[in-house]
């Protein structure tokens, strides 16, 4: 089954949408699974319909990078028929996965129960917002909702501030890739039991996940941790400086006194260096405000990657903080080929990322796929209707 990409000959029926379930689809579909996302006319990823498509459904850039490698096929789930379509679908599949709410599947006639009757060994994986039990289990999610629930958002913020949305939601990618994990799992006890499983994966519970050292500061301590910024528990300094040119920024993290004896070389060993306030790590720490300052009045004549280059070379952690326009130049993320090029019809050639990590069991997929660009594959070859079944199909709105 396994015999070059991990996940090839797999078979992924994906009732999915936005960026959780089309980042696990992608991964999936990178792994070397055929990925067979349903979409209907009464259900379109809201992905597809974004300002910058201007009503052409298969011209939105997010849903294009998220959705790479993946087959579409129009099927309206609110008819019997379609149901029926899916469930036979399933039959010849090996896994479904979905991110709806919990009332999503069983509403079609779809849950676990139901996929296992047609299929006893199906794997079904789902990543709701809040999980299928408990109280909130039906509340609307979206990413920050989900955050907040999982108590990101309010350890994200400044001193002193106010709980801070980070712009980049994390909660889908974290939650897709967690459900990456769990169907290569799940894929893995059925090629050593030939059982499958319902997995259930709440984003929410995802989002905590990240967060040990909050929930055990608590739980020890009865303290609830503060908003520390871009501070560090124990580094000093660590943080984001200004650079030369517009909104240049670069960062540094410093972790012992040899580091930072490091740094104040580079820095041609300013006078305010020797001061007792930063004489160790922990004076740094209690004066880091102050500390911030000076080393910002060293960083604001060079350039973020000037300064990187000059810190990294003698040992001491920096980074330019780059703008997705240096990123995409940014001569060591083109080396390792960590942006990939795709070619689409609509869209033309667009960079988007490849799987986080680099394997030759990663496979090669072209881009997202046109809204219902593969119901001749599904229908046809896969399922075996014949024209006129089809027809009378579309003409139901079954096919829709």
């Amino acid at each position: 089954m396994m015999n070059s990409a991990f996940l090839k000959g797999v078979r992924v029926v994906a009732m999915t949408q936005v960026w959780a379930g089309g980042w696990m689809g992608g991964i999936l579909a990178d792994m070397g699974a055929e990925v067979i996302k349903i979409e209907s006319n009464k259900k379109i990823d809201i992905l597809r319909r974004t300002i910058e498509t201007e009503g052409d459904l298969n011209r939105g850039p997010n849903f294009n990078g998220y959705n790479r490698g993946a087959k579409s096929c129009n099927l309206n789930l609110k008819n019997p028929q379609g149901v029926e379509l899916f469930k036979k679908l399933v039959k010849i599949s090996d896994v479904v996965v979905e991110n709806q709410a919990p009332r999503g599947m069983p509403g079609f006639g779809l849950d676990y129960d139901a996929l296992k009757a047609v299929k006893p060994d199906i794997i079904m994986v789902s990543v709701p917002g809040f999980g299928s039990t408990g109280p909130d289990k039906n509340y609307i999610s979206y990413a920050a909702t989900v955050q907040s629930i999982g108590g990101l958002e309010a350890s994200f913020g400044y001193p002193g501030g106010e709980p801070s949305t980070p712009s980049i939601f994390m909660a889908d990618p974290v939650g897709g890739m967690y459900g990456v994990l769990a169907v290569c799992s799940a894929v893995y006890y059925h090629h050593r039991t030939g059982k499958g499983q319902h997995v259930e994966l709440a984003q929410s519970e995802a989002i905590m996940s990240l967060l040990p050292e909050v929930v055990m500061e608590y739980e020890m301590t009865g303290r609830i941790r503060p908003r520390m910024g871009n501070r560090d528990e124990i580094m000093a300094p660590h943080g984001c400086y200004p650079c030369k040119g517009k909104d240049k920024w670069v960062a540094i993290a410093v972790a012992n006194n040899e580091e930072w004896q490091a740094l104040c070389k580079v820095m041609d060993n300013p006078e305010w260096g020797k001061d007792e306030k930063f004489a160790n790590q922990f004076n740094r720490w209690q004066n880091q405000d102050e500390l911030n300052k000076l080393i910002a009045g060293w960083t604001k004549d060079f350039t973020h990657y000037e300064v990187m280059h000059k810190l990294q070379k003698a040992g001491v952690a920096s980074g330019a903080s780059l703008s997705t326009e240096e990123m995409n130049h940014d001569p060591h993320v083109k080396e390792r080929g960590a942006l990939i090029e795709l070619n689409s019809r609509k869209v033309g050639n667009t960079l988007t990322w490849r799987s986080p990590w680099k394997s030759a069991l990663t496979a090669s997929n072209p881009a997202a796929p046109y809204f219902g660009e593969h119901n001749d594959y599904v229908f046809r070859t896969l399922l075996g209707l014949s024209d006129d079944e089809i027809a009378k199909l579309v003409n139901a709105e079954v096919i829709y």
